[in-house]
């Protein structure tokens, strides 16, 4: 992320989860992954019944991007507020998921963080696809 951009996002911070959420779909978007929503507080309208089989606590957003061969990077990404914190079925299936499949939620507050883990990802895709 530009020092500029980093300095807009600073002055003009999202005022809810919701507009995190949107800045932070929108730096994947803008870099060629793909969002697929992924709370597990997703309702029915109406209904008040949870559908689905994503289990309480799971990330909020995965994103993915393609790599040769039919493979992907994946990202788990748990968004919240400056001050929002991380329950205790969001902890307990984060480090779940660490313990037991050896993936790292990432807990963004900021676009500027997403543009981070971007970044890391160019790194790692670039060596993927280095010759060895």
């Amino acid at each position: 992320m530009t020092p500029a951009a980093r300095t807009l996002t600073q002055l003009d911070p999202p005022r809810t989860e919701a507009d995190t959420e949107n800045q932070i779909r929108a730096a994947f978007l803008a870099a060629g992954w793909y969002p697929v929503k992924t709370d597990a507080g997703m309702v029915r309208r109406g209904q008040k019944k949870k559908h689905g089989h994503i289990p309480t606590g799971f990330p909020d957003m995965t994103f993915l991007y393609g790599l040769p061969g039919g493979l992907a990077l994946a990202a788990l990404v748990e968004v919240k507020t400056r001050t929002g914190t991380v329950s205790p079925d969001q902890i307990h299936m984060h480090r779940t998921l660490r313990q037991q499949y050896g993936l790292t939620t990432h807990v963004m507050r900021t676009a500027a963080e997403a543009h981070d883990l971007i970044a890391h990802a160019r790194t790692l895709t670039t060596r993927l696809q280095s010759p060895a």
